[in-house]
């Protein structure tokens, strides 16, 4: 059974980087073909369909993996913590990115591959909105706009650092995403409390 378990997660992790190193090939999602996918994976295309049921299946996989990641990194745990403490969210997104920064690149700036960056978005949304409400209950709606306008900030600053629109380094980016997560959001969370 372990012999089976990690032959099945080698043959996915094989047909996943395929993936990745495909996506940087080609700027059109629909180029990608199964028969190329496999061959670069070094696995046959009987195998493929064993673990996917097409390429939108696979790609699938990096949206959930993506999106599970990054709500782990705002540690739902501790989320005040993360909040209280400026930058803590952009410097572990700062790391994330940076573990696949090439194939981060596509999904963020490549319009083609925009729907695995909306699905992430949605289900980071879901995920933070849950998070927000029990950290500071909020009503549904309100946790929901706060979610979106974090996540939505996060990856935007992200793709148009990546795109070089802005011009600034990553220390300035992180200055200014910080004051805008902080202050932009603050009235949400703490109402009573006026900013000067």
């Amino acid at each position: 059974m372990v012999k089976t378990d990690l032959r099945v997660q080698r043959t996915r992790a094989a047909l996943r980087q395929a993936f990745r190193v495909l996506a940087l090939k080609y700027p059109h999602y629909r180029d990608i073909t199964v028969k190329e996918l496999t061959a670069v994976a070094n696995v046959n295309r009987k195998t493929f369909y064993l673990h996917f049921d097409s390429i939108d299946d696979l790609a699938e996989t990096f949206t959930q993996e993506s999106a599970e990641k990054i709500l782990a990194l705002l540690s739902p745990d501790d989320f005040k913590e993360n909040i209280i403490q400026p930058g803590l969210i952009f410097d572990r997104l700062v790391d994330f990115f940076h573990q696949s920064e090439d194939f981060h690149r596509v999904i963020l700036l490549n319009d083609d591959y925009s729907f695995l960056t909306h699905k992430i978005y949605n289900l980071i949304t879901d995920g933070l909105t849950t998070t927000i409400q029990s950290n500071y209950h909020l009503p549904a709606i309100d946790a929901r706009i706060c979610a979106s306008f974090l996540i939505h900030n996060n990856l935007t600053f992200f793709r148009l650092y990546y795109q070089g629109d802005l011009g600034i380094t990553i220390d300035e980016l992180k200055k200014r995403l910080v004051s805008l997560n902080a202050y932009g959001i603050h009235n949400f969370f703490y109402p009573d409390d006026r900013l000067s």
